[in-house]
């Protein structure tokens, strides 16, 4: 028989630097050792507030953002922008699909920074770690289900550090203060009266953790699987809680037909049909199917299902039931196939508790593999690390937002086009810069004039920032990017044209590469944050310079602090700011900068 033993917890409510502690008490489903295991470890698991002043993020070992200092007299602070990933499941090791809900996620957060640096983000990602599937691969692997979770969710925070994601926090679902929020929630739903516990029957799917109705079946060679999902599914019978989600209709129909609640748009509609046909949720299960879980509170038999308990995740890191500032997400992050449950079972089960849905759930599509579903069966599934490791971290962000960032559509993976991409920034961006660092080329620069203008650059670089900031609040990050290197690569044709190694005045073509590279260097800080850096430092912009507000044109041009930006900048960096990498079938460079132009038009001609 399971031994039960209480976790204490204490932790402080979010935002308030001053705020005292708050201590519960939770018996959680687990053996006694592994309970006693955890209760020692107890001290590593901590929270992390966002700061009072500038916005900037509490700095954890997973996280490279600083904390700026809370003064006597701080003021009070707009609402977190609050954006969450999906927690990952940990029955198998990161893939390149997990890196990019965290890619998007943490662009969206530094985008909010340097748009507002006033404004404080929120940014949490961690791992699911209850369920049968984990009961099953932990004993396949001859471990203890804690020590298998412990194992895989390492990978997880391993992969979030070496992409540089720069989350406030890391929830795992079976920590303490997780154990405290869901037990609190669930007690909400009781007290709403909107679950009971009945008898339920239905098509199970252990891969997917989920009943499918007879509707969402068919028979596949020889065996019955879901069809969304096509796992196999088994007919069950068993006793369980269920919740009442079609009394829900109407309200869930009210939120989401709101434009903003599901984006794209494409993926609302479908939220909207799925709506009209509700059943109620089976929301338990029996604890002699599963015991590595949550146990529902009164009730021993029942280990409250999975997907529910996960889905608390988003205010377990607000503190909750203690705190919820912050509250509600600005934005959940999710992948198109888990959509379903943040988009109808999460603001349902939400409502119930008396808490407002989230402003939003932003689905994205997936990465495929010469067309194909990217899955261990097949062989194809892409290690991130790895790739990051050929590539460079920045290389590896660039390709996955600028061929990924286009939300509804699936994206095809392939080393080929990775090259491809790191080619654009290094034929656009590196040799651009390389250029302009010249010593001979810099000799020759004389006071701008203003009136020796380029008009259509002029034009790109003068709306450059709006565009690309409108582009990023529509979630449009493929054409952002795009938008970006339109301007590049007009700065590199207009260098071209004036030639200035073969004259003996350069001025002009300096300075537009140099401001174009600046504005770029700016606003590609969410997306490539250590190269942007990097090329920002080559320029000899200083840090106070690299703002939003800074990120504009026309500019009053002095010529003597750019060359002396420049020279700092090559004293300081030997090489390539985008190094070669070695790799057969990249294409060349008239390929890449044709490539560059098919996913949006330049900012100059933009509506």
């Amino acid at each position: 028989m399971l031994r039960h033993a209480a976790y204490l917890l204490a932790r402080p409510s979010a935002w308030t630097p001053s705020a005292s502690s708050a201590v519960k008490l939770l018996a959680p489903v687990r053996p006694l050792g592994q309970t006693c295991r955890r209760l020692a470890s107890t001290a590593r698991v901590t929270s992390t507030p966002v700061s009072q002043t500038s916005g900037a993020i509490a700095s954890t070992p997973d996280s490279p953002i600083e904390t700026a200092s809370v003064g006597a007299e701080s003021k009070p602070t707009p609402k977190p922008y609050f954006l969450t990933t999906p927690i990952f499941y940990v029955n198998a090791s990161p893939h390149i699909g997990h890196l990019h809900s965290l890619l998007l996620t943490d662009v969206l957060a530094r985008f909010s920074r340097i748009r507002d640096p006033t404004r404080p983000v929120v940014f949490t990602t961690g791992t699911d770690e209850h369920g049968l599937k984990i009961q099953q691969a932990a004993k396949a692997g001859g471990v203890d289900e804690q020590e298998f979770c412990d194992r895989v969710s390492e990978r997880f925070r391993d992969l979030a550090r070496r992409s540089n994601i720069s989350h406030t926090d890391f929830v795992r679902t079976t920590e303490p203060r997780h154990y405290i929020a869901v037990e609190h929630f669930w007690n909400k739903l009781v007290a709403s009266g909107d679950i009971y516990k009945g008898t339920h029957s239905g098509w199970y799917s252990i891969s997917d953790e989920s009943f499918f109705a007879a509707s969402q079946v068919g028979e596949k060679d020889g065996k019955m699987i879901a069809i969304e999902t096509g796992n196999e599914v088994v007919w069950e019978e068993e006793v369980n809680w269920k919740f009442r989600l079609g009394a829900f209709k109407d309200r869930l129909l009210a939120w989401a037909g709101d434009p903003n609640s599901v984006q794209p748009n494409s993926y609302r509609q479908d939220i909207l049909r799925q709506i009209q046909n509700l059943d109620d949720l089976s929301i338990s299960r029996p604890l002699s199917r599963v015991r590595w879980g949550v146990p529902v509170p009164g009730d021993p038999e029942q280990v409250i299902y999975v997907w529910v308990d996960a889905l608390i995740n988003y205010i377990t890191v607000l503190g909750y039931p203690e705190s919820l500032e912050g509250w509600p997400a600005d934005a959940h992050i999710v992948g198109k196939d888990i959509i379903k449950f943040h988009a109808i079972h999460w603001p349902a089960l939400l409502m119930s508790a008396g808490l407002e849905p989230p402003r939003t759930v932003l689905a994205h599509a997936h990465w495929t593999m010469a067309r194909s579903k990217m899955s261990k069966s097949r062989g194809n599934v892409v290690d991130p690390i790895g790739s990051m490791g050929k590539w460079g971290v920045d290389g590896v962000r660039w390709y996955l937002m600028r061929s990924g960032g286009s939300l509804p559509d699936d994206a095809d993976y392939s080393e080929e086009q990775l090259g491809v991409n790191y080619r654009i920034l290094a034929d656009q961006i590196g040799n651009l810069v390389a250029r302009i660092s010249s010593p001979s080329l810099l000799r020759k620069v004389k006071r701008f004039d203003n009136g020796d203008q380029d008009p259509e650059l002029d034009e790109a670089l003068s709306m450059m920032r709006n565009e690309f900031g409108s582009r990023m609040e529509a979630y449009q990050i493929t054409r952002a990017c795009e938008g970006v290197i339109e301007v590049i690569m007009a700065a590199n044709r207009l260098f071209t044209i004036l030639q200035p190694w073969a004259t003996d005045d350069s001025t002009k073509a300096i300075v537009y590469a140099y401001h174009s590279l600046r504005l770029a260097g700016i606003l590609l800080q969410p997306i490539i944050p250590s190269k942007a850096t990097e090329l920002l430092d080559r320029l000899g912009v200083p840090p106070h310079r690299r703002t939003w507000g800074e990120a504009v044109w026309p500019v009053e041009v002095d010529t003597e602090d750019m060359i002396r930006g420049l020279k700092e900048g090559k004293k300081k960096y030997k090489g390539h700011l985008f190094p070669q990498v070695e790799m057969e079938a990249v294409a060349p460079a008239q390929t890449v900068a044709t490539t560059a132009t098919t996913a949006g038009a330049p900012f100059a001609s933009t509506a």
